[in-house]
């Protein structure tokens, strides 16, 4: 693809997304979305086909929190604990990369969890469920004793935690005050969670023992599985 027809098809995506997030996919017409772009019609058949394509790129791309970021690749050596961190690391880095709540991607997420449309399905397939099976994977080695209800539980869970800190972030702001939220950073919500949800496993200490370091690494027996959950 030439460098005109990669920023014509990103000016389009950016557009698409504007428009859908102030419209919603039937609000939202083609016509508009071209005039946003500064392009034509052609160009939106060419590199994404119909509306209804372009409206599941958009949403795709709502859920990537406008960040270009590689799969988090785990190295089938390290233990369960130490995988656990880093894919809540990953996961906390997507979901904090956006601090405008304004912008059309978090408008766009939103309305698309509170009203799902038939993008839901290739979203779930192609980006969502890949993540989560991972993510239920590192769980199984940490516990592999846990049944599918329990994995499923728990991994809805660590993923909650992820997601509060970007959801619930306008009334946080207003319960502690916006120092103390922004004192949440990426460093310690990543130790915290990791740590939180090892605690819940009963596969690391609890929460909150004496000075320990939150930062000090969890080593677990549990961890020693062969089992490569990429």
């Amino acid at each position: 693809m030439s460098q005109a027809q990669d920023t014509t098809k990103a000016r389009l995506l950016e557009a698409a997304g504007e428009e859908f997030a102030e419209k919603g996919f039937e609000g939202a017409t083609i016509r508009a979305i071209i005039e946003r772009a500064k392009a034509n019609i052609a160009a939106v058949n060419y590199h994404f086909g119909d509306k209804e394509k372009l409206y599941v790129q958009a949403v795709i791309e709502s859920h990537r929190c406008g960040v270009d970021m590689e799969p988090v690749c785990m190295n089938p050596a390290d233990s369960a604990a130490e995988q656990l961190r880093l894919y809540v690391r990953h996961f906390l880095e997507r979901v904090l990369a956006i601090d405008n709540r304004d912008s059309w991607h978090h408008k766009l997420m939103i309305r698309e969890m509170l009203q799902p449309s038939h993008a839901s399905e290739t979203l779930v397939r192609e980006v969502i469920r890949p993540k989560f099976e991972r993510l239920m994977a590192i769980l199984q080695r940490a516990c592999p004793e846990a049944d599918e209800k329990r994995l499923i539980a728990s991994s809805f869970s660590i993923i909650g935690q992820c997601l509060h800190y970007k959801m619930a972030r306008p009334i946080a702001e207003r319960l502690v005050g916006p120092d103390a939220f922004a004192g949440l950073d990426l460093d310690y919500l990543t130790d915290h969670i990791t740590g939180f949800s090892l605690a819940a496993l009963g596969i690391g200490p609890p929460i909150g023992c004496g000075d320990r370091d939150s930062r000090t690494p969890v080593s677990t027996s549990a961890g020693n599985g062969q089992g490569d959950p990429r």
